[in-house]
């Protein structure tokens, strides 16, 4: 399946030091016209039927995509049922703007599911990570009223550096059965508290123990995209990750204005 990351727009209304896009992007309203994700679709199309794949997989993405009106996304999604008829959605979100307006379609075309980015440091409400965190649940809280499924993503920083099993029981406290982990990237710019390469190996490890300490204890424990990827790549010797190389002919990410890409972390 190709998997496209579909930016309507950079505009992003929360602000967090790991983003890949620089603040002045995210100050950018602007947003895709119709007819360059119709344009996009087409490309799409196209290379489903090159690679001989299955479909692909449309993940709305950004900036933050809830900032997008509803309307936007059925019109978007008519388009895309005309030019690219075997496709998917989804959405990546930090569910802040949430607002019910969104519910049935998220129910309809993203299969009662949402990606949403939780963090431990960087997004603070009034100084607050708890404060933020509260907020944050509360629109767990809503969205799963209405049986909407979120997995959560992470980007550690050094200040979750040993505090990994501290992690796993955050999520399994709060009832998270799946948490996807990305890496803290920076290119072209220098954060303080971004963790180097031996200190992220250092927490997949301590995440690898928590897992199987958590699983020990209670039989199961959240599955980790990070985690699975290192025990798949032991058993079958895959990539250890979800990138691997495949992200050369798989993998698309559609800017606002229709410039393309195969890497989020350097698009700009």
């Amino acid at each position: 399946m190709i998997l496209a990351y579909m930016k309507p727009t950079n505009y992003c209304n929360v602000g967090c030091t790991h983003c890949y896009l620089p603040e002045i992007v995210r100050a950018n309203k602007y947003r895709m016209s119709l007819d360059t994700l119709e344009k996009a679709g087409v490309l799409l199309n196209d290379m489903v039927k090159a690679q001989r794949r299955d479909g692909a997989l449309v993940l709305w993405h950004g900036g933050e995509p809830l900032t997008v009106p509803v309307d936007w996304y059925y019109q978007a999604g008519e388009i895309l049922d005309r030019v690219l008829p075997n496709h998917m959605q989804a959405i990546q979100t930090s569910l802040v703007p949430w607002r019910d307006e969104y519910r049935d379609w998220v129910i309809e075309r993203c299969g009662r599911e949402i990606g949403s980015s939780i963090d431990f440091s960087q997004r603070q409400i009034k100084g607050s990570v708890e404060n933020y965190h509260k907020l944050w649940m509360m629109k767990v809280d809503k969205v799963r009223a209405d049986d909407i499924r979120v997995v959560p993503g992470v980007v550690p920083t050094r200040h979750e550096l040993g505090r990994e099993k501290w992690l796993i029981d955050w999520f399994v406290e709060r009832d998270f059965d799946v948490v996807n982990l990305d890496r803290y990237n920076a290119y072209q710019n220098y954060f303080d508290d971004r963790p180097n390469n031996l200190e992220h190996s250092y927490f997949l490890m301590g995440l690898f123990d928590a897992v199987t300490e958590q699983t020990e204890k209670t039989g199961s424990a959240p599955v980790i995209g990070a985690v699975k990827a290192g025990i798949m790549g032991v058993l079958f010797e895959t990539p250890g990750d979800r990138w691997g190389t495949t992200c050369q002919s798989d993998f698309i990410v559609v800017e606002p204005d229709g410039s393309l890409n195969n890497c989020p972390d350097k698009s700009t």
